[in-house]
């Protein structure tokens, strides 16, 4: 009887080990992408759009991109990144494409990156990028934040504009 106890005890406790020992722990970052809207605002001589967050709690807030001209054959994006609160880290990119087709399909010609530490807001941009005249235009943003283990972000896209 006791060599059947100390059998049963014995075999638990390999059971136990033997289920607690591969297990490996994994942090992954979550990552989200957060529900928002856009609003267009547009001139001749430039394009720019604003993207609101909706839900409630989250740490993005607003990611806004635009394209302006900035004289003959020349033109200047700029991107902007904005959370609810100070943020580990807040990052802003944009990106320029160009359309030599009139607007119907587009390649990218340049991408510029900004990050900023403890700081609730990102701002960067790039002037007097040399392009085409004739040719069509736009601005790709990406904007995200991470809290913690959390980054949120989403991306934005203005409409195009001709250069001159």
């Amino acid at each position: 009887m006791r060599k059947k106890r100390l059998l049963s005890y014995l075999l638990n406790f390999v059971i136990v080990g033997v289920m607690w020992f591969p297990i490996k722990f994994n942090v992954f970052a979550e990552e989200v992408q957060v529900p928002g809207y856009c609003e267009y605002t547009e001139s001749e001589g430039e394009t720019i759009v604003h993207w609101y967050g909706v839900a409630r709690g989250t740490y993005l807030k607003e990611g806004i991109c635009g394209i302006v001209k900035a004289g003959k054959g020349r033109v200047t994006v700029s991107t902007t990144t904005t959370a609810h609160r100070v943020c580990d880290t807040v990052r802003a990119s944009v990106s320029l494409d160009e359309s030599s087709d009139g607007g119907t399909t587009f390649s990218q010609i340049g991408s510029y990156y900004f990050t900023e530490k403890d700081t609730s807001s990102c701002h960067g941009s790039k002037a007097d990028i040399p392009v085409t005249s004739g040719w069509w235009y736009m601005a790709r943003g990406g904007h995200s934040v991470t809290k913690g283990s959390t980054t949120e972000s989403t991306t934005t896209r203005s409409r195009a504009l001709t250069a001159s």
